[in-house]
C-alpha cells in the first residue's frame, strides 16, 4: 500500500512549497506464538517513509537544478543524486541547466508527472548567434520503494582517441526541427587553425551541417554527448564519421554494445582506418563509442623507436617513445603492408616486415642493440604492433651442426648462402621477414629440403659425395627454436620424442557417477535450477585400447544380450551363447568375444557423469576429461521450459553409424621443458556437442530476484559511474588491449576449441498465462534501442571454432582471444537473428584479413574428432619411427605429428546460401566406400570415420603418400596433411567424394526431461537435503487441479494406493485419482482436519479414518450416529503406522 503525504507549512505567511512524503505500508505474516501457523493476529505492519522524487545525474558533466517556488539553484555533480521533496506530482515542473557545455549554457523545462512513461526525451536549448540549437537527452524513470527515480542520461558518449579532428553525423537527411551545437565551439576550441581555412569550410557548409553534425577536436578530452532527434531517439541508430573536412564514412550501427569494428574515411588523398569500440556503461543507459587508430605502434623497449612504411622511404619517421604508443596511418594501398623500424640513435634500419598478419618476429639490426622483436596481434577493432628489445630466445632459430660436415643453408628466395661449420652453432633470423620464411638446404640428389621453423620436425637426408645418413630435428628449447643436424639416430629420437617414449610413472583416474548443483531462494521458498546409457566396447588384444562401437552395433548387441540373460534366468541351461545378430555381426556372450566381422575382446560398460584421467612422466603431462551428460533443469513450477540446458539428441540417421560421444571432452598433452618455465602444449583440444538453451521470463526474473540482495546502493552506484568516467580521461595506451611480449608465453602446437551450435528458445510468458515484466536492466537496454523482445523459438546460433597452430600465447591472451571470439559472435548474432539490428562488420565474426595459420570456421559438432593423449603420443611415435626407416616407405612425405587438417572435416561457412544448397546436395549422397584411398601403415592408424559422419580423424602414418586420403579430398593435392586453408570455392566442393554424408533426420527427437522434481522447502525456509518422495509429493500438490491448492496448502505427506494417491497437507486430507484421458490428478474426495471426528486407526485391511457426518446428526438428533468411516487399503504395516502418526500430528496442529 502506497500513500503520498502532503505536509504544509505551519505558518500561513510562509510561501515555502509543501513537503511531500511517500509512505509505503507492508504487511508481514509471522507465526502465531510458538506454532507454525499464520493467523489474523500474527501480523506486523511496517510503514516506510521515502522522498517522492529522486533525480540522478548520469551525464559526464555537472548540472544545475531549479525547483519551482524557489530562487536557489542546486548544483548536481556527475554521478550524484538529489531528493526533490517539494515536487507536486500533479502539476510540478523543474528546470535543468547544463552550464558551459561546448562553450554554451543549455536549459530545459520538464514536467514531473504522477505516472510518467519509462523513457522520455528532454530537449535542451541554447543559441548560436541567432540560430537556436537543441541537444536532446533522455530521461529514464523507474520506481523504488514507491518513489519516482528520474535519471538524466545521454545515449552515446563519443570518445576521440585518434589524435585527429573528427566529425560525427547522425543522419544524412536535412532536418527541419532544430540544429546541433557546433559553430562557436569549433572556433573557440581550435584557435590554432587558420581562419582562412575555417571560413572556407564555413562557406561550404549547408543547413545540413548545422542540423546533424558534431565536431570533436583532437585535443578535446571530454566526451561529446551524441544523440538523435526525439522522433528517432528510441529507434535503430546509425552514424557516420569523417576526418577533418574529408569524405563521410559509410553508415555504421552504434546500437550493438560489446562490438568492435573498423570504418574507413578518406581525407587529403589518404584512407584513414579508424577502430570503433562500443562499450556499455554500468547503468545500461549509455554506450561509450571510442574511436582509436586501427593500426597502433607500441614501444615496450626502454629506448626510442622510429618506424616507417616499407615502400615509402621518403616519408618522415614515426617516433614511438618508450612505454608509449603511437598511431599508424598507412599511406600505401597494398594489401600486404610493411614497416621498417630503427633505434632513434642508430642509423641502421630493420628489414621490412608485414603487419597485416599475426606473428612474432625478431628483426635484425647490425649494431649494439642486436635487433627489435615485433609482436603483431589483430582483432576486429585494431591491429597492435608491439616492439621490444632483443632478449635471448627471440631469434627464430639456433642452428646446431653436430656432424663432421659443413652444412650450407639459405633462405628461400635469397642468394645468400650461410655455412655452419662442423660442431658449431649459430643464431639465425630472417633476411626477408616479409617473405616465405623457409630455411633451405640440399641433399645428395639436389633436392631442396625446407623447414619453416614453426613446428617440431624430424627427417633424414644425405649430403652430396658423402655416403652417410644425416638427421635433422627441430624442437623447442624454452622460447628458442633449435634446428639440430646430427649423425646420431638416438640423439635425433631423444630430441624429438622427449617424453613421448617415456614410461608413465603416475596415473590418476577419477570416475564420478553424477554431481548435482541446486540453486535455492529460501526467501521465496523456491528452487530455481538443478544441474546434473549402456555402451559396448571392443579391443584387439589384452594390452590394447578399448574402443566404443557405433550406436547401431551397441543396440543390436544389447538386445541379444538381454535375450541371452532372460534365457539363463528361466533356467535354460543350454542357452545359445553364440548368436548371429546380423549377417556381419556375431558375438559370444559366454566368453565376451566378438567373432564377426573381426575377432575382438568385448565388454559391457556404461558412461559415468564425469571421467578424468591424469598421467605424468618425467617430461610429459597428459590430461583427458569427459563430461558425458550435462543438464540444467528449471525447477520453478510455473515455467514454460522445464529443462534449461541439455544436449540436442543426434538424428537417428547419424546415431546408427556414430560412436556415442560425451557432451564435452578435453584432451591435452603437455611437454615439460627442462631449464625453462615455458610450457609446450603439443595437443590441446576441446569438443562440445550441440545443445539447447531454453529459458522463460519467469526464470530470468527469479534469478534476478535472487541477486536483489546485492542491489547497488547510491555510494556504489556513484563509484561505478566514476569508473566509466575514468575511460574518458585515459590515454590511447589504456585502450590498447594487447598483452606485451614481456609476459611469459606458452607454445601451442595445436590448440582447437570446437564450434558451438546452440539452439535458443525464449518465452515472454510463464505457464500461468500472460506476459511478465522484463528485468530492469534488460528492459532499459532494449528500450534504448527501440526493440521489443518477443518469443523466440529454436533460433540456432553457430559460433565458429577457435584454432591456433604453432603460436606463442600468454594465458591471459588465450583467454581474451577465445572469449572475444565466441562472445563477439554470440552478441552479434543475437542482435542480428533475435533483434534484427545491423552490426559493424561481419555478424558472424570471421577474422578480418588474411591471417595465416588461423581459420575461424564452422563444422557440425558431431563431426568433430578428438584423440586421447595416449592415442596422440602413439601416433607421434609411429610417425617418427616410420620416417626414420624402421618401416617401409622411408620418407614418402610423411609428417611426424598431427596436423592442423585433422578433425576439421569440412569447415563449412554454413551462412552462405549457395553453400547451404550445395552442401545439402552432398549430404543426400552416401559414399560408395568408407575406406577409399585411406593409407594404412602400422598400429595406431585410425581407419577414418564410419558412414554418415562428415569429419575425418587421421594419424601420422609412416608410408602415407603425399596426396593423403586420395579420393576423399577433392581439389587438395600435395601437402594436404598439415595445410591450413581459408574458405574458398574449393572448400565448398571438397566434400564431394571425400567423406560419408549425413542426412539430418527430420523426425522429432525425444524431448529432454527433468532429472528430478523441484525441491520441497518446508515453511521455515531452511534448506535441507533433497528428499525425492517429498519433492514428488509437492509436485503433485502444485499440479493438482491446475494449481488450485498450490498457494493455500503446504505439503506434508503422500502415499500411493495402487494407482491412486492419498495426499496430506496442512489444511486437508485428499484422495486423488489419475486422469487417464487428460493426464494429471483430480480430487476424488477431500476433508479438512476439522472434519475428522477421531484419530485414524490401523486395521487389518489398512488404515481407517473417521469423518464427522453433520447431515446425519441433524436427522437423528441427540442419539444419532455422528461419524462415518473410510478404509484406506494399505498392506505395508510400517506405512500404516507412519500414516496414522502423520494424520494425528496434523489434527493436533489444526486444533481440531
Amino acid at each position: 500500500m502506497t500513500k503520498l503525504l502532503k505536509c504544509e507549512s505551519r505558518s500561513k505567511q510562509d510561501s515555502t512549497e509543501p513537503f511531500y512524503i511517500q509512505a509505503v505500508g507492508e504487511i508481514e505474516q509471522v507465526y502465531f506464538e510458538n506454532t507454525t501457523r499464520h493467523t489474523m493476529a500474527s501480523t506486523i505492519y511496517n510503514v516506510h517513509l521515502y522522498p517522492s522524487v529522486y533525480l540522478k545525474n548520469f551525464l559526464p558533466i555537472d548540472i544545475i537544478i531549479c525547483l519551482p517556488g524557489t530562487v536557489q539553484e542546486n548544483l548536481l555533480e556527475a554521478s550524484a543524486s538529489i531528493q526533490l521533496p517539494t515536487i507536486d506530482l500533479t502539476k510540478s515542473s523543474i528546470i535543468i541547466k547544463l552550464p558551459n557545455y561546448l562553450e554554451k549554457d543549455w536549459s530545459c523545462r520538464g514536467e514531473i508527472m504522477a505516472d510518467p512513461p519509462e523513457f522520455t526525451v528532454w530537449s535542451f536549448e541554447s543559441f548560436d548567434s541567432a540560430q537556436k540549437v537543441v541537444l536532446d537527452l533522455g530521461m529514464h524513470t523507474s520506481y523504488k520503494h514507491g518513489s519516482i527515480i528520474m535519471a538524466l542520461y545521454c545515449p552515446f558518449w563519443m570518445l576521440n582517441k585518434t589524435g585527429l579532428m573528427l566529425s560525427y553525423r547522425k543522419s544524412s537527411k536535412v532536418g527541419k526541427e532544430h540544429s546541433s551545437p557546433i559553430k562557436k565551439f569549433v572556433s573557440a576550441m581550435k584557435p590554432h587553425r587558420q581562419r582562412a581555412q575555417y571560413r572556407k569550410r564555413k562557406t561550404r557548409a549547408t543547413a545540413d551541417d548545422f542540423l546533424n553534425i558534431l565536431y570533436h577536436p583532437e585535443h578535446f578530452k571530454g566526451p561529446i554527448l551524441f544523440s538523435f532527434r526525439s522522433k528517432a531517439f528510441f529507434g535503430k541508430k546509425k552514424a557516420m564519421i569523417r576526418v577533418e573536412d574529408g569524405e563521410w564514412s559509410d553508415k555504421f550501427s552504434i546500437d550493438v554494445s560489446g562490438s568492435e569494428g573498423v570504418v574507413a574515411c578518406k581525407y587529403n588523398g589518404m584512407i584513414y582506418q579508424i577502430g570503433v569500440h562500443n562499450q556499455l556503461t554500468y547503468n545500461s543507459l549509455t554506450k561509450q563509442i571510442t574511436f582509436t587508430p586501427y593500426y597502433i605502434l607500441i614501444n615496450n623497449a626502454d629506448f626510442l623507436i622510429e618506424c616507417q612504411e616499407g615502400d615509402r622511404p621518403a616519408d618522415p619517421m614515426i617516433k614511438v617513445p618508450p612505454s608509449e604508443c603511437a598511431a599508424l596511418w598507412p599511406r600505401t594501398e597494398h594489401d600486404n603492408k610493411t614497416l621498417k623500424a630503427k633505434v632513434a640513435s642508430q642509423p641502421e634500419k630493420t628489414a621490412a616486415f608485414i603487419y597485416t598478419d599475426s606473428h612474432t618476429t625478431l628483426l635484425k639490426l647490425d649494431n649494439k642493440y642486436g635487433g627489435i622483436n615485433v609482436d603483431v596481434q589483430i582483432n576486429e577493432g585494431g591491429v597492435y604492433i608491439s616492439m621490444s628489445a632483443y632478449v635471448p630466445g627471440n631469434a627464430p632459430a639456433m642452428i646446431i651442426n653436430h656432424t663432421p660436415h659443413t652444412i650450407n643453408l639459405w633462405e628461400k628466395g635469397s642468394l645468400n648462402v650461410r655455412s655452419v661449420q662442423s660442431y658449431n652453432r649459430m643464431f639465425y633470423t630472417w633476411e626477408n621477414p616479409a617473405g616465405s620464411r623457409k630455411l633451405m638446404w640440399e641433399d645428395n640428389n639436389g633436392k631442396e629440403i625446407e623447414d619453416n621453423l614453426r613446428k617440431d620436425n624430424l627427417g633424414t637426408f644425405q649430403l652430396s659425395e658423402i655416403d652417410e645418413k644425416l638427421f635433422y630435428v627441430s624442437f623447442l628449447d624454452g622460447t628458442q627454436r633449435v634446428l639440430l643436424f646430427t649423425t646420431n639416430l638416438k640423439i635425433a629420437e631423444d630430441c624429438q620424442l622427449a617424453g613421448d617414449l617415456e614410461i608413465i610413472d603416475q596415473e590418476i583416474t577419477l570416475n564420478i557417477h553424477g554431481i548435482g548443483f541446486s540453486l535455492v531462494n529460501n526467501i521465496t521458498k523456491s528452487e530455481l535450477l538443478y544441474i546434473s546409457g549402456i555402451i559396448w566396447e571392443t579391443r584387439k588384444s589384452i594390452g590394447g585400447r578399448w574402443r566404443a562401437l557405433s550406436a547401431k552395433e551397441v543396440n543390436a548387441i544389447e538386445e541379444g544380450y538381454q535375450r541371452y540373460i532372460r534365457e539363463l534366468q528361466i533356467g535354460k541351461m543350454d542357452a545359445d551363447y553364440r548368436i548371429m545378430l546380423d549377417p556381419k555381426l556375431m558375438v559370444d556372450y559366454l566368453n565376451m568375444e566378438m567373432l564377426r566381422p573381426h575377432r575382438r575382446y568385448m565388454r559391457r560398460t556404461f558412461q559415468t557423469g564425469l571421467w578424468l584421467q591424469y598421467r605424468t612422466s618425467a617430461h610429459q603431462v597428459q590430461l583427458h576429461a569427459k563430461i558425458n551428460k550435462l543438464q540444467i533443469d528449471n525447477q520453478l513450477s510455473e515455467c514454460v521450459f522445464p529443462v534449461i540446458l541439455a544436449p540436442v539428441p543426434l538424428p537417428k540417421s547419424v546415431t546408427q553409424s556414430t560412436v556415442m560421444k560425451p557432451f564435452a571432452e578435453l584432451s591435452m598433452v603437455k611437454r615439460l621443458l627442462e631449464h625453462s618455465s615455458v610450457q609446450q602444449f603439443r595437443y590441446f583440444k576441446v569438443l562440445i556437442q550441440e545443445f539447447h538453451i531454453k529459458v522463460d521470463i519467469v526464470f530470468i526474473n527469479a534469478i534476478m530476484g535472487l541477486l536483489e540482495a546485492n542491489e547497488v546502493n547510491e555510494t556504489e552506484e556513484s563509484a561505478l559511474f566514476c569508473e566509466d568516467m575514468k575511460l574518458v580521461d585515459e590515454p590511447l595506451m589504456y585502450h590498447v588491449n594487447l598483452i606485451t611480449t614481456a609476459e611469459q608465453k606458452n607454445f601451442f602446437d595445436l590448440l582447437h576449441f570446437s564450434p558451438l551450435k546452440i539452439h535458443i528458445s525464449f518465452s515472454m510468458t510463464g505457464s500461468g498465462g500472460g506476459p511478465s515484466a522484463l528485468p530492469q536492466v534488460l528492459n532499459v537496454l532494449l528500450q534504448g534501442i527501440g526493440v521489443t523482445l518477443t518469443d523466440i523459438n529454436d533460433i540456432v546460433f553457430k559460433l565458429a571454432y577457435f584454432e591456433r597452430n604453432y603460436v606463442f600465447m600468454t594465458h591471459k591472451q588465450l583467454v581474451s582471444e577465445a572469449s572475444t571470439h565466441y562472445a563477439g559472435q554470440a552478441i552479434k548474432q543475437a542482435y542480428v537473428l533475435v533483434l534484427g539490428l545491423d552490426v559493424i562488420g561481419n555478424p558472424y565474426g570471421l577474422v578480418i584479413g588474411t591471417m595465416k595459420g588461423i581459420e575461424d570456421l564452422f563444422y557440425e559438432p558431431f563431426q568433430g574428432a578428438i584423440q586421447g593423449p595416449g592415442e596422440f603420443a602413439e601416433g607421434l611415435f609411429l610417425g617418427v619411427r616410420s620416417m626414420l626407416g624402421h618401416t617401409v616407405g622411408g620418407m614418402a612425405g610423411a609428417v611426424s605429428k598431427i596436423t592442423g587438417a585433422m578433425g576439421k572435416g569440412i569447415a563449412a561457412l554454413t551462412f552462405d546460401k549457395d553453400y547451404q544448397r550445395k552442401r545439402q546436395e552432398q549430404l543426400s549422397k552416401q559414399p560408395a566406400n568408407l575406406q577409399e584411398g585411406l593409407a594404412r601403415s602400422g598400429k595406431g592408424l585410425v581407419m577414418g570415420v564410419v558412414d554418415g559422419v562428415t569429419g575425418v580423424v587421421m594419424k601420422p602414418l609412416s608410408g602415407a603418400k603425399e596426396e593423403g586420403v586420395e579420393g576423399f579430398f577433392k581439389g587438395f593435392g600435395k601437402g594436404v596433411v598439415g595445410l591450413v586453408t581459408r574458405p574458398t570455392a574449393g572448400v565448398i566442393d571438397f566434400a564431394s567424394g571425400s567423406f560419408g554424408a549425413v542426412r539430418r533426420a527430420t523426425e522429432l527427437n525425444e524431448e529432454a526431461k527433468r532429472v528430478r522434481s523441484p525441491r520441497f522447502l518446508q515453511p521455515d525456509s531452511l534448506v535441507r537435503p533433497y528428499i525425492k518422495d517429498e519433492a514428488e509429493g509437492n509436485k503433485i500438490l502444485i499440479e493438482l487441479e491446475k494449481g488450485k491448492y498450490a498457494h493455500t496448502d503446504v505439503y506434508v505427506y503422500h502415499v500411493f494406493i495402487n494407482k491412486d494417491v492419498l495426499l496430506l497437507t496442512d489444511k486437508r486430507l485428499s484422495y486423488l485419482e489419475r486422469s487417464d484421458l487428460f493426464g494429471g490428478w483430480r480430487v476424488d474426495w477431500s476433508h479438512t482436519w476439522n472434519e475428522l471426528s477421531e484419530p485414524a486407526k490401523v486395521v487389518e485391511k489398512g488404515v481407517q479414518i473417521f469423518i464427522k457426518d453433520t447431515i446425519k446428526k441433524k436427522k437423528l438428533g441427540l442419539f444419532g450416529s455422528t461419524s462415518q468411516s473410510k478404509i484406506l487399503l494399505i498392506t505395508d504395516f510400517n506405512i500404516k503406522q507412519l500414516l496414522c502418526s502423520k494424520i494425528q500430528e496434523q489434527i493436533n496442529q489444526s486444533g481440531a
